[in-house]
């Protein structure tokens, strides 16, 4: 059947090799170097947490590091790490190197939060991840919502 005026055929892109799958990550590192990125720690209790800021674009994101100094359970609230499925983005990058130059600012031992639970807080992401699905949302969306439950603060607690 021929599709009518206005009407876009998607084009279905191949699945990334492992070798686009690495020059996608080392552009993600490059950039976090090569672009002036501004980090800031904002807490390292329980894990470190951290604002990246762009001043040429304008744009503030943050960058959790739950199991930091291994890098596979970081998160960013940018839509690039939310869409691409690469488990990093240039602001976790920069974030990283931001550690290599400030060794002395390591994660503390659990306190104020009195040990935040992490099978409880992953419980939580994967109810939001089906609920966002079940409402229609679009993936980065319910990606963005689910993981705001990691940047939540307790009533009364506050912000880093």
């Amino acid at each position: 059947m021929p599709l009518g005026r206005g009407v876009v055929r998607r084009v279905r892109e191949p699945r990334p090799t492992p070798a686009d799958r690495s020059r996608a990550v080392g552009e993600r590192k490059t950039r976090a170097v090569e672009e002036p990125l501004d980090v800031r720690l904002r807490t390292r209790e329980v894990y470190p947490i951290l604002e990246v800021r762009n001043p040429l674009h304008g744009t503030a994101y943050w960058v959790l590091l739950p199991e930091f100094p291994a890098a596979g359970s970081a998160l960013c609230t940018c839509t690039d790490f939310a869409r691409r499925g690469l488990g990093t983005c240039k602001h976790i990058e920069a974030g990283f190197a931001w550690f290599g130059e400030h060794p002395d600012a390591s994660p503390l031992l659990p306190s104020r939060r009195g040990g935040v639970r992490s099978a409880t807080v992953w419980k939580e992401i994967d109810r939001r991840i089906s609920e966002g699905s079940r409402a229609g949302m679009p993936e980065s969306e319910r990606v963005r919502r689910a993981g705001a439950v990691l940047f939540e603060r307790r009533r009364g607690e506050p912000d880093p």
